[in-house]
Parts: structure tokens; C-alpha cells; sequence
């Protein structure tokens, strides 16, 4: 697939993400208020679309989304589960490896991308609150018009970070997606002091509150709150969080359920192959070939998540 068509794809799958994780959130809003997890509305809306992840990762639909369109599909939160699931799922199919090895390879993924990225943004978050910077940040959007933002911005999103990843890859081949993820989540967190991000969150909905770079915001924020001494609030954000982590680390493993419940220990190229090999069978009205038959040893392009 030639770059530039990557970068297309991005921007419609990313934006398609972001508007269902606006109706989500709005269903969310509607529901939580007022109950004992109404400060986790946005954490519910994460969640929501990690088991969106888990569910089309489990069923080895949502890699091929992640083939077609890199970042759309592993920018948005939903990529998240699908992520973790896989790097459980890859030394599970490929390498014989142990349920308890296996799992620990998505478990820490989860353990050191949060914990570098959220301990960073904190940092910045305290030297910000200490030094006073308070920027302007535009009023949240309540009306319909979230809905186009949210797509527009998704989208927007995640055909940058597909240009800097193609840009990183064009100068270092071995390049794996975490790296940019990570950049991305650190992005949301540098361009907090400017007020940028607050914008874009209250501005464009989920078109950027569920994407990666909400987590370095969030996490620069708790920051800013232990700077100025509201240590409550920032322990509520911290703890909202890590609640989100858990369930997002618990939809990742859910994807790996699913996946050796349907597949077992059948390598996702194969499953690939032997779905594509049932539908040109449809096509030529012969019966569907049996579930990766023959596909043992054929040379295939896996996803580009199991280098991550």
C-alpha cells in the first residue's frame, strides 16, 4: 500500500472512532452523574472502547483495521486492548511460550508505557503548577457540533501521527508503532502549558479526549493539582487513571480470551490467510476452505504491532 494512502485511511478510521466514542460518552454523561463513579465518565467512555478493541481484536478483525489504516485503529483507546492482547497473542502463537510468560508480555507493556508516560507528564505538570502557568483554555462545546469536531479532530489526529511514524520509518526501518504512541502521549502533555490541549479536549469532545494524548494530559494535570497543593483532586484524576488502566489491561487480556478461544494457538497470519483463501473459495462458488488449512510456512506480512 502506497504511504500517502495510509495516511487517508488514518484520517477516516481514526474519525469514525472518535464520533463512536462521542455517542458513547454522551450515553455516559447521561447515565453517571450523580452516582458514586460520576467522576469516572471519561474513564467509562476509555473502557467502553477498549472492550470495542477487545471484542474485534479477539475475532482478529480489528488488526486488519490496524493493516489498513496504522494509527486510526492504534491511536484511539480501542487500539489499546488489541495492543496489549497481541503482544500477549504473539509469543502465545509463535513461540510456544507459557499462558503465565504470555500474559506478562502484554501485562508489561501496560506496566512501563504508563508508568514512563504518566510519571513524566506528572513532572511537567509540577514544574508548570509551581512556576504558575495558568493558560487560557476555550470553552466546553456542549452543542451537536461536537459530533462533526470529534470527527474532524479524530481524524486530524491520527493522520499526523501516521505521518510521523512513516517519517520515523523512512529513516529508521525497525521503527515500531509504541514509539510513536509514546511520543503521542507526551504530546498531549507538552502542548498542555499552551492550553492547546485543554482546547482541543473541551472544543473537539473524543476526538481528542480518546486519544493517546489525553493520557499525558490527565497526567500533566495531576501534576499541576499536587503543584498548587490540591492534592484531593489530584489523587481523584491519579485514581481515575489507574482505574482506567486496569480495565483497559483487562479488555487486552480479554482479547487474548477470545482470540485462543476462537483460534487457538493459530499464528494471526494464518487466520488471515485462511479467511482470505474462504472468501475467494466463496467467490468462485467453491466451498470455504477449512480454517488455515495449508496456511502453515506461506510468507506473510503480519501486523505491524507485533514488532511493538
Amino acid at each position: 500500500m502506497r504511504p500517502y494512502k495510509t495516511v487517508i485511511y488514518s484520517f477516516f478510521l481514526g474519525g469514525c472512532f472518535a464520533l463512536i466514542a462521542q455517542a458513547i460518552a454522551s450515553v455516559w454523561s447521561a447515565l453517571l452523574p450523580g452516582t458514586p463513579l460520576e467522576f469516572f465518565t471519561g474513564g467509562a467512555t476509555l473502557v467502553s472502547m477498549g472492550v470495542i478493541g477487545c471484542v474485534l481484536g479477539g475475532l482478529a478483525v480489528y488488526q486488519r483495521l490496524e493493516e489498513w489504516a496504522t494509527f486510526g485503529a492504534l491511536l484511539p483507546f480501542s487500539g489499546f486492548a488489541m495492543a496489549v492482547g497481541m503482544k500477549m497473542l504473539g509469543p502465545w502463537t509463535r513461540e510456544g511460550a507459557t499462558l503465565g510468560a504470555s500474559v506478562w508480555k502484554g501485562l508489561w507493556l501496560v506496566i512501563w508505557f504508563n508508568a514512563v508516560g504518566a510519571a513524566s507528564c506528572i513532572l511537567l505538570g509540577l514544574a508548570c503548577g509551581s512556576l504558575g502557568v495558568e493558560p487560557a483554555v476555550a470553552a466546553k462545546n456542549t452543542s451537536a457540533l461536537v459530533f462533526p469536531g470529534a470527527f474532524l479532530m479524530g481524524g486530524i489526529l491520527c493522520a499526523f501521527f501516521q505521518l510521523c511514524y512513516l517519517a520515523v520509518r523512512a529513516l529508521t526501518p525497525k521503527a515500531a508503532p509504541v514509539w510513536i504512541l509514546l511520543f503521542a502521549w507526551m504530546c498531549g502533555a507538552i502542548a498542555a502549558p499552551l492550553g492547546l490541549s485543554g482546547t482541543l479536549a473541551n472544543v473537539f469532545g473524543q476526538g481528542f479526549s480518546v486519544m493517546i494524548p489525553v493520557g499525558g494530559y490527565n497526567m500533566y494535570n495531576v501534576g499541576v493539582s499536587f503543584a498548587l497543593g490540591e492534592m484531593g483532586e489530584g489523587l481523584l484524576h491519579l485514581g481515575s487513571f489507574l482505574l482506567a488502566v486496569f480495565f483497559l489491561f483487562f479488555t487486552g487480556l480479554m482479547t487474548f480470551v477470545i482470540y485462543n478461544a476462537k483460534f487457538g494457538r493459530t499464528p494471526l497470519h494464518e487466520v488471515h490467510l485462511a479467511a482470505a483463501r474462504r472468501s475467494l473459495a466463496e467467490l468462485e462458488g467453491a466451498a470455504p476452505a477449512p480454517a488455515c488449512e495449508g496456511a502453515v510456512g506461506v510468507d506473510f506480512d503480519e501486523s505491524e504491532l507485533q514488532r511493538a
